[in-house]
């Protein structure tokens, strides 16, 4: 009996040592980096930069749900302006907080610039294959989400009430009979930084020879009772009846009109003017690989037509169907290839100068 106890405490201390080693390995199992079935698995996330609004209301309802749904990514959407959302991307230059920044021509050329975005993988971004090339960065960096035409905005109640037929050119904005009623916006706005470079066009000169464009633009300024600085503060003028024509991108139009305000937009003779949305990928993005999976979904026939049908931006995906009424209001592919393109690698380097004579020249402050 005596003879029985060491071996079975030997065994004991055998069978605990055992439990130990497997204690341990299991624990150093669960510390190894490369383990990663024992981690839970991180929910796949994009962080987007986007604009608030219509755009915000389009997206949120119809783009992400779908894209989310497909592809079990979740997406962040954070609204702000584009100035601030810019300004963001800026400061967390080749670190950012976010992956995909909405912005318009100018900042996507002033961002390349700064070499804040990433170029587009073809591979990943297989819906470039039906993009339109004017839509298309010639170094593959970002893509135009959608575009709108920059044309000429008339109330259609005032000039049926006058007998007036419907302007045709951008001149009219001139007429006597608009003296105190034209909308023309402040320097500040893009509208009114892409509209200097196509009347410095349009008098002879160019994005780089704007002389022409001020001295009509002196002749303008008297004719606009104040100068908007948002496109919400314009729709008003035109609601209240304080201006009866003016400059404005087609969507602006379209929407107030969606809104069941008597409005309309013209294609002016000389040529509107090409304004587009664009999405940029950022450098250095926390997750660059499902930023450019949902820059593709945004790209593709479904999300293209929900910015046609909802916020009037022309599809640049080739395969998108769109009904007869979207259809009418959107640039048409005939429209797109009469639009004017401007330069904006110099408009780049002279919108500061612009802005600045605009406020002293036109607006008079």
């Amino acid at each position: 009996g005596h003879g029985d106890r060491p071996a079975g405490d030997g065994g004991d201390r055998r069978l605990m040592g055992v439990r130990a080693w497997a204690a341990l390995i299991s624990l150093a199992l669960l510390a190894a980096p490369g383990i990663v079935a024992l981690a839970p698995a991180q929910p796949k996330e994009v962080v987007f930069l986007g604009f608030g609004g219509t755009h915000e209301k389009n997206l949120r309802e119809h783009a992400i749900p779908a894209f989310e749904k497909q592809s079990g990514i979740k997406v962040i959407y954070v609204a702000g302006t584009m100035a601030a959302n810019f300004a963001r991307a800026q400061a967390q230059k080749g670190r950012p907080d976010a992956d995909v920044l909405w912005n318009n021509d100018l900042i996507h050329i002033i961002g390349k610039k700064m070499g804040l975005y990433e170029t587009l993988d073809p591979g990943r971004v297989g819906n470039l294959r039906d993009v339109h090339d004017v839509a298309k960065d010639k170094d593959g960096v970002g893509v135009m989400q959608g575009f709108q035409a920059e044309g000429v905005q008339y109330s259609t109640r005032v000039f049926r009430d006058k007998g007036w037929a419907a302007p045709t050119s951008w001149y009219d904005l001139w007429k006597p009979e608009f003296k105190g009623r034209v909308g023309l916006y402040a320097g500040t706005n893009a509208y009114t930084q892409y509209f200097i470079p196509l009347l410095a066009r349009i008098e002879g000169g160019s994005e780089r020879s704007t002389d022409g464009a001020f001295k009509r633009l002196r002749e303008l300024g008297p004719s606009a009772p104040t100068f908007p600085a948002s496109p919400a503060e314009l729709d008003n003028l035109f609601k209240q009846g304080e201006v009866w024509i003016g400059t404005n991108g087609s969507t602006r139009v379209y929407e107030l009109q969606a809104a069941g305000f008597a409005t309309e937009f013209a294609y002016p003779k000389e040529g509107a003017i090409l304004f587009a949305n664009w999405f940029d990928v950022l450098k250095g993005a926390p997750h660059p690989e499902l930023a450019q999976e949902l820059v593709n979904f945004l790209l593709g026939p479904e999300a293209q037509e929900a910015f046609a049908k909802y916020v009037f931006f022309a599809p640049v995906n080739r395969q998108t169907k769109l009904d007869p009424e979207t259809a009418r209001k959107v640039p048409s592919q005939e429209q797109l290839g009469k639009m004017i393109k401007l330069d904006f690698e110099a408009i780049n380097e002279n919108v500061a100068a612009w802005t600045e004579r605009f406020n002293k020249e036109v607006e008079r402050r």
